[in-house]
């Protein structure tokens, strides 16, 4: 309908909330059922550490984010040191949240769901020990039932050594917050991890070695990133 002075009349101010939760949530459950297709990992093809060398003083922090953005490989300081590779521990390379409510066991009843997207890794060894830097890049995606503001992801650093009997060898658990800003239902988010060290082992050994990534929702013994050394952000 056109008014007498030729407008057309907007949406009542009650009902735009209703038409932007209705938009919001069928992008979301489009955008959940997407990464569900994509669910089952075992792998990273995490980038190898080797390519050209990083600007004197570029920090592993700023080269990671550079890679994720498309900038180039990472070199590692140890050329002849085979870097463990990365793997998204099993069942644990996606996280979840559902609210309360009617609609909890439904997509409608969605959060947010995070998911573990790229990885990156950089060796360094000196005489008696080894230092290993993991970058990871994940997503997080708004629901149906979530709202922005920050989410804490709880993300799992492990470091063990496979075989007939497994040892883990070094183990973090993180909470990484996470902000989502209004009007967003998705973005990327970055995480680095600087303090994985452990006694040199003898370079036979190291083909045993495996570094796994997941969310552990469950763990104990979570602590913030320090802001010295583990890092994130979100990016659109």
């Amino acid at each position: 309908m056109i008014d007498s002075a030729g407008r057309k009349p907007t949406a009542p101010p009650q009902d735009r909330p209703r038409a932007f939760r209705l938009r919001h949530a069928a992008l979301a459950v489009a955008f959940v059922m997407t990464l569900g297709g994509c669910s089952t990992w075992s792998s990273t093809g995490s980038t190898p550490t080797s390519g050209s060398a990083p600007a004197e003083g570029s920090s592993f922090t700023s080269r990671v984010t550079s890679m994720f953005s498309g900038g180039g490989n990472l070199l590692s300081s140890s050329p002849d040191l085979n870097c463990p590779n990365i793997e998204y521990r099993q069942g644990a390379a996606t996280w979840s949240v559902k609210g309360s409510g009617g609609d909890s066991s439904s997509a409608m009843g969605l959060r947010h769901q995070a998911s573990l997207a790229r990885t990156a890794r950089e060796c360094i060894a000196s005489e008696d020990s080894l230092t290993i830097k993991v970058g990871v890049q994940g997503r997080i995606v708004l629901g149906p039932a979530g709202s922005p503001g920050t989410v804490n992801l709880p993300l799992r650093y492990a470091l063990v050594r496979e075989g007939l009997h497994p040892k883990t060898l070094w183990t973090r658990l993180y909470t990484v917050p996470v902000t989502v800003p209004p009007d967003q239902l998705n973005l990327t988010w970055m995480h680095v991890e600087e303090e994985m060290t452990i006694p040199r082992p003898a370079p036979q050994e190291l083909d045993a070695y495996v570094i796994y990534v997941g969310f552990d929702p469950q763990g104990t013994g979570t602590r913030p990133p320090p802001a010295a050394r583990s890092k994130t952000a979100g990016v659109r």
